[in-house]
């Protein structure tokens, strides 16, 4: 017997059985529905030369789906409070992959135990693998012949490469967790007459220069519930993030540590210090670190100390930003800080919100995104404007950009 078991944050168990009978046609499959206790078996009879083989999926899921764990209600949210616990014990090579897949674990709403008699064999695989996709799921997997990324138990993501184990190891760079708006989102029927009027004004920039818009996404937060970041806190970002935008682009670390030294940084988040420290960079990682630029040009426009966010049909002006940052000692810079207002940065927050989602759309529709705009540079901006206003306290290493 060969098994491993998938947790998603999508209700679809019709999807399942669709799935499977498309999948293993020849099966008789057997569907118990009942309110707690759901399972499906597809049994395939032996042959004169061949075993009888069998699938069967235990299904379950939360008594109140959420994107979040804030409490333990039923026998599986229990479960997932433990498989965080689980994680959070485990050291990290990759410390914002490791944050992104807790957020996930906390998203789940539904397990699929997948029991395999005698084993996987290839039209079960091929049913798991397009299962572990249609969900968006993370699978928590036994060394076998097909789950062979590390010699214990451990983590896979929907294309069954390696999340995390027990030692740390992983060896993906980027982790989607998606959740259903529904779950989160504030009741259409309670937005604020600012919530509407900035969105209304956000859609009419996008169709001002021709970007795609969706009515049917929500208001983002107002002023009244939005907790923005602190002016120290912004100060303490744009300085890391100067240093590992720096590290990104190939400065000596010599003068990385003379730079940190005089203005007084501490304040790099745990995968920002992996970098910081790194005799050398791997082409992901220097990406990463070079694209802190455009998060730095948000932190500094948030403090006042350039004028506007241009429109986002290019990257921003290194030399400029570094030199309102790095010419002046940090006493005379912390002097210059002015913060926006929160309307100033919700305002934007909403408009870049709304522009990611086009870049998303575009993207995965196979498309070139309408108004020029640059979508690695709405999703940078996104990013930093998420970590402004607090989005669902998270922190720097794993922020979400959910569209």
């Amino acid at each position: 017997m060969e098994n491993c078991t998938l947790y998603s944050h999508k209700l679809e168990f019709e999807k399942i059985v669709q799935l499977l009978k498309k999948h293993v046609p020849k099966a008789h499959i057997d569907v118990q529905d009942q309110e707690e206790n759901k399972s499906i078996t597809a049994t395939l009879k032996g042959g004169f030369f061949s075993k009888a083989k069998s699938l069967k999926l235990n299904y379950r899921q939360r008594k109140n789906p959420s994107y979040t764990l804030d409490k333990v209600a039923c026998g599986l949210t229990q479960n997932l409070e433990g498989m965080v616990n689980y994680i959070q014990a485990f050291p990290a090579k990759n410390e914002a992959i490791k944050n992104k897949f807790l957020h996930k674990v906390k998203a789940a709403n539904c397990e699929i135990a997948f029991i395999a008699a005698p084993e996987i064999t290839q039209e079960f695989e091929t049913f798991l693998r397009e299962l572990a996709l249609e969900l968006d799921a993370y699978i928590f997997a036994q060394p076998n012949k097909l789950f062979t990324k590390s010699q214990g138990q451990y983590f896979a993501d929907k294309y069954l490469n390696l999340i995390i184990d027990n030692t740390g190891a992983c060896e993906i760079q980027e982790l989607e967790v998606n959740v259903d708006a529904k779950y989160y989102d504030q009741p259409a029927e309670s937005y604020t007459k600012e919530q509407i009027e900035r969105k209304e004004k956000s859609e009419s920039f996008l169709e001002q220069h021709g970007i795609k818009t969706n009515k049917n996404l929500p208001c983002t937060i107002d002023a009244v519930a939005v907790e923005v970041r602190t002016e120290k806190e912004l100060i303490d970002r744009a300085y890391a993030l100067l240093v590992i935008a720096a590290k990104g682009e190939g400065v000596e670390q010599e003068h990385l540590i003379k730079i940190v030294e005089a203005k007084r940084i501490n304040s790099f988040s745990p995968y920002e210090t992996f970098i910081y420290d790194a005799a050398t960079l791997s082409d992901q990682e220097r990406a990463y670190a070079t694209w802190r630029y455009e998060s730095l040009y948000v932190v500094l426009w948030a403090l006042g100390i350039t004028e506007e966010l241009k429109y986002p049909d290019e990257i921003c002006d290194v030399s400029a930003i570094v030199s309102a940052i790095f010419q002046p000692s940090r006493e005379d810079f912390e002097k210059m800080v002015k913060l926006k207002s929160p309307f100033e940065i919700l305002d934007e927050l909403d408009k870049t919100y709304r522009m990611n989602w086009a870049c998303v759309d575009a993207r995965i529709s196979g498309n070139e995104v309408a108004g020029g705009i640059n979508s690695s540079v709405v999703y940078e901006r996104h990013y930093a404007l998420n970590w402004l206003t607090n989005h669902q306290n998270q922190d720097w290493d794993a922020v979400q950009t959910n569209t």
